[in-house]
């Protein structure tokens, strides 16, 4: 596949129909989008079972490709092997056909929100379980601007990433890595997420003020059952400094409301976020963490090039303002 075959950056996203040759045409964007999916897969019958397609349509999608591209063969696999591997042909056109789905969904959002204006929804993202540390964000911008129509929903990390790039979400709330933004993607942010212990009345007596981490060393422990947070607590407990600690997960939730609601019922000890603390209900104690895993950084991702319109940057600041007064120093609590 030589360079003439890659559509001139002038021209609309949209696929190398009536390319400049012959080979490629009668190659559509589904057909590049299908193509997209097999390669991710390494399997045909995993992309069509993913897309609810049958498998015969996509071994005629993959043999129509290779004929319009010369012959080529695209995937190969081993005698009794269910996984695929890209040919190099196959890993060159998976490069381009990624180039030219992502620049034809760009455009797509674009537009649709060119054409809707001002009357279009608001779309907000937030990973399980963090709606209520925005809630008071969105109250406020109901307040100003009653006519606005909120869409709001949750997502784990990948989904939320995803949304935003397909343009069904227009500000993620999330958890930031230093120095690794996900493609296309901007981010903004809010402020560092430091932690803190939260126990239940029952079991406080078995826990200092304040707490170390080797304190929580064997004791049970709920925790998430996947996501950032839940890492970096692992990675703490497995990489103390005085030695690994026992990292006991008792009771794993998919949600940060949950683990509250689980301490709060006296099944184990929570590593929360300092934001948690304002929300906790009556029977569930704090506690000062002196060490532990790193902060993270909350923040919001948008599409990157894509205009923020005035009422998105306007609850951009009202979540900052609001992360800066849950992350002020908090009296102590506990007993």
């Amino acid at each position: 596949m030589g360079e003439t075959s890659e559509a001139p950056s002038g021209e609309p996203a949209g696929g190398p129909r009536g390319g400049g040759i012959e080979s490629g045409r009668g190659v559509g964007l589904e057909d590049l989008r299908a193509f997209v999916a097999i390669a991710q897969r390494g399997s045909i019958q995993a992309a069509a079972r993913r897309e609810g397609r049958s498998r015969a349509t996509y071994v005629r999608l993959l043999q129509r490709l290779e004929r319009a591209f010369g012959g080529v063969a695209l995937l190969e696999r081993a005698p009794g092997q269910r996984q695929g591997l890209l040919t190099p042909q196959g890993a060159e056109l998976l490069r381009r056909a990624q180039a030219i789905v992502t620049q034809f969904d760009q455009w797509r959002v674009q537009t649709r929100d060119a054409l809707a204006g001002r009357g279009a929804p608001l779309r907000i993202g937030a990973l399980p379980g963090s709606f209520d540390l925005i809630a008071e964000p969105l109250s406020d911008l109901r307040e100003h601007h009653p006519a606005l129509v909120l869409r709001a929903g949750e997502y784990d990390d990948t989904a939320l990433v995803a949304a935003i790039r397909e343009g069904q979400v227009d500000l993620g709330f999330a958890t930031l890595e230093q120095g690794r933004t996900p493609a296309g993607l901007s981010a903004t942010a809010l402020g560092e997420l430091s932690w803190a212990v939260i126990v239940g009345r029952a079991m406080a007596t078995r826990l200092p003020a304040p707490v170390r981490l080797a304190d929580l060393g064997g004791m049970p422990l709920v925790v998430l059952r996947q996501g950032p947070a839940r890492e970096r607590i692992e990675r703490a407990f497995a990489e103390h400094q005085g030695g690994a600690l026992r990292f006991d997960p008792a009771f794993e939730v998919g949600a940060t409301p949950r683990v509250v609601e689980l301490v709060a019922r006296g099944f184990g000890v929570a590593i929360v976020s300092r934001f948690r603390l304002a929300f906790l209900p009556k029977g569930v104690l704090t506690r000062p963490l002196l060490d532990g895993p790193p902060p993270l950084r909350a923040g919001v991702l948008h599409r990157r090039g894509a205009a923020l319109r005035p009422e998105a940057q306007q609850l951009l600041a009202l979540a900052r303002a609001r992360f800066a007064e849950l992350s002020a120093p908090m009296p102590g609590k506990g007993g």
